[in-house]
């Protein structure tokens, strides 16, 4: 899976909601009843009337750069659509993200919020100089796990490979303004292993 094809699979699911009812949604995405029959509800009263053209806007960005690694959904849309709501668990926010269980459980159940001193301790043991790179707001319960390795979430790189990123970064972040105060990126990339120090 690439970062396209990852951002893809939750815009289509978006879209499909956009034409359901939301008994339909709930019947159709049972992962994720709550968060889906809300989403559809939206929909049907016209609340989310800018989210697709935002997300479609978004996806034709992505797809021209075909990113290794899935940048954040629009934070705007993210927001309209109740993905930062804490009326939804976060099993049901991270399933409908694509996120393993693995992780979900990791953030959810052991409250790991944040990149923290494990990920460090695993990112010593790299005989590389590599940048790991997440989905912004996505954190993994390793950062080597393979499911989230093979969903487009996170991925090591060579800092000479950062510039594509960061020139996505730049123009989602031109096309797509978003007043969120804790998503101004779309990407993190803050753990560096540097075999020279």
């Amino acid at each position: 899976m690439t970062g396209y094809s990852s951002l893809k699979r939750i815009v289509d699911i978006i879209t499909d909601l956009s034409n359901s009812t939301p008994e339909c949604a709930k019947e159709k995405y049972p992962e994720f009843p709550s968060l889906s029959g809300h989403i559809a509800s939206l929909f049907s009263k016209d609340h989310l009337h800018d989210v697709l053209p935002r997300l479609r806007l978004q996806l034709r960005i992505v797809e021209r750069y075909n990113p290794p690694i899935r940048p954040a959904l629009d934070p705007y849309s993210s927001t309209q659509l109740g993905i930062f709501s804490k009326n939804f668990s976060d099993w049901e926010v991270g399933l409908f993200l694509n996120y393993p269980a693995c992780c979900i459980r990791s953030f959810s159940e052991e409250v790991r919020y944040g990149f923290d001193s494990r990920h460090l301790e695993e990112l010593s043991s790299l005989r590389e100089e590599v940048v790991f790179v997440s989905t912004a707001g996505f954190v993994p319960h390793s950062i080597f796990c393979k499911e989230a390795s093979e969903r487009a979430l996170i991925g090591f790189l060579k800092l000479d490979d950062l510039q594509l990123l960061n020139d996505l970064e730049e123009e989602l972040s031109r096309a797509l303004p978003h007043p969120h105060p804790e998503y101004q990126k779309h990407y993190y990339d803050i753990l560096t292993h540097d075999t020279q120090h």
